[in-house]
């Protein structure tokens, strides 16, 4: 592993000192080599891809026969290491912005970004591919058929193959994580990426964050597959009573949601969503100055405005619903910092609660104007979130109160610090 990392790291510096001079020679003939490494060590090697190999064997009488090269998939500790080179190489390139024309930077933001979001769409299939495996395998050995929710046409069917599907919930759960830190990384470079990029690279790069969010959605709402995951954990206990007990023991607390198929893909849900807002909220609030903004050739407010509000207001309805729906059952504990050990428990309420958090921080240093012009649809919301468990939350509400809502009534700031 460490000399695997010495490796991803010399391609990142690679990167930095040699190919940003070399403009469109690099980007065409040598970045795609850098690149199919990041993707081989970050998302593995897809089936369609794995070569074909003739061997001789004495198994086959000496004939020569073709076989299929074993494919290959990175352990999580590779997967991490390989995701967060991704984050690396887009820093190395806008590190060298100042030292580029605005050809060049925004050829090679085109061009990480295109690789970045097509690593990611690879992975989500893979991930989809397993999915269905899994479930279909798991049927198969019940001696069910699919359901029609999970019946698929050409690649998704695969006619009740009977396969371990047990043996393959470890590589599914890896691929969550790959989806995750992909994700998760991109809040290290969205910023200066936000100020340079042009439409056509954000939107692709949504459409493939959106993709992820979906799918995971799909599939933590999967019965099936849930199940898969509980029988997974129960297996690695063995027979005995107190052995089970111990495994039950604390369900309703969290830790018994370890192990479910829920804590992973609403982990990679959230991690989808909270790229795509945080993308959208740079777009929207830029930081750049009155110059900079004259080089922008599209207008990134226009473009990201209602898609952020979208996503802002679905997000904290279902987050409203599940605190509702399933705040009794959840540890008090987990509220103290709910951004940061919400995640410790499957529900959408305390998975999103970084990523509400977030909103609310945006929200909260959101221009009056911009504010103004969405009151209708964020204050009744704003209203319910009063209520919520989590402290954080509540103290985000009211500075947003005071912040935003109170000039609006013509509250002055010394009127609200003397109640």
């Amino acid at each position: 592993v460490h000399l695997k990392t010495i490796a991803l790291g010399m391609l990142s510096d690679l990167i930095y000192t040699k190919f940003l001079q070399l403009g469109n020679d690099a980007r065409e003939v040598l970045w795609p080599l850098v690149s199919s490494q990041l993707v081989r060590w970050s998302v593995g090697t897809p089936q369609d891809k794995v070569q074909l190999e003739a061997v001789t064997d004495d198994e086959y009488n000496g004939d020569e026969v073709i076989v299929d090269v074993e494919e290959w998939q990175p352990s999580e500790a590779l997967v991490r290491i390989g995701c967060k080179e991704w984050s690396r190489v887009f820093l190395r390139v806008l590190d060298a912005v100042p030292n580029l024309d605005k050809i060049e930077t925004q050829a090679w933001l085109r061009t990480l970004s295109i690789s970045l979001s097509d690593a990611l769409v690879k992975n989500i299939k893979l991930e989809e591919k397993i999915r269905e495996d899994v479930v279909e395998s798991k049927l198969a050995s019940l001696g069910l058929g699919l359901t029609e929710s999970h019946s698929g046409v050409g690649e998704g069917s695969r006619n009740g193959r009977n396969v371990d599907y047990l043996g393959m919930l470890p590589t599914l759960k890896t691929r969550c994580i790959a989806s995750h830190c992909l994700q998760q990384y991109m809040s290290t470079f969205v910023d200066q990426f936000a100020e340079l990029t042009a439409e056509e690279e954000v939107s692709y790069l949504l459409k493939t964050l959106n993709q992820s969010r979906l799918a995971s959605s799909n599939a933590r709402k999967d019965e099936d597959l849930a199940l898969a995951f509980q029988e997974a954990f129960f297996d690695q206990w063995g027979d005995g009573v107190e052995e089970v007990e111990a495994a039950l023991q604390g369900t309703g607390g969290g830790s018994g949601h370890r192990g479910s198929s829920k804590i992973f893909f609403l982990t990679q849900e959230a991690s989808a969503t909270k790229a795509v807002i945080l993308l959208l909220s740079k777009l929207y609030c830029p930081k750049r100055s009155g110059k900079e903004a004259e080089n922008i050739s599209w207008d990134a407010e226009a473009f990201s405005e209602p898609l952020l509000m979208e996503r802002i207001i679905d997000v904290l309805s279902e987050f409203l619903s599940s605190e509702e729906n399933d705040g009794l059952l959840i540890d008090p504990n987990v509220w103290r910092s709910a951004s940061e050990s919400g995640g410790q428990v499957a529900y959408f309420c305390t998975s999103f609660a970084g990523v509400v958090v977030g909103i609310l921080e945006m929200i909260l240093n959101l221009q009056a104007d911009k504010f103004c012009r969405h009151k209708a649809s964020l204050f009744p919301i704003l209203c319910s979130l009063i209520r919520v468990q989590s402290g954080e939350i509540r103290h985000l509400v009211s500075d947003i109160f005071h912040k935003q809502i109170g000039p609006m009534i013509q509250v002055t700031d010394s009127e609200q610090r003397a109640v």
